[in-house]
């Protein structure tokens, strides 16, 4: 089966100034996780910085099997607040969007 159709996306909030602590730890654990980040100018006193920021401030997506026993570890890794999820289920993105 191809390991694409057996892949979910979920959203998982993390915990402040803490992204790339949250990132390596599941990448350690064997989840795919996708932090996506752009390019943002800011000016602070007199000079203009640029720097990368968080496109969705606050949340990452990991990519998972849910028939990986080890999926509920997302939870208790540093860095993570908590993994999105409707009626004690994980809530999956859309394959489309």
């Amino acid at each position: 089966m191809n390991q694409n159709l057996v892949k979910k996306w979920f959203v998982v909030q993390i915990k402040p100034n803490s992204y790339d602590l949250a990132v390596r730890n599941l990448e350690r654990q064997g989840f795919e996780a996708f932090l996506p980040k752009m390019k943002a100018t800011i000016k602070t006193k007199n000079k203009f910085i640029n720097k990368d920021v968080s496109v969705f401030p606050g949340y990452a997506f990991v990519g998972t099997d849910l028939h990986n026993p080890y999926w509920a570890k997302i939870n208790s890794t540093y860095g993570v607040s908590k993994l999105l999820s409707f009626n004690n289920k994980p809530s999956e993105i859309p394959l489309d969007l």
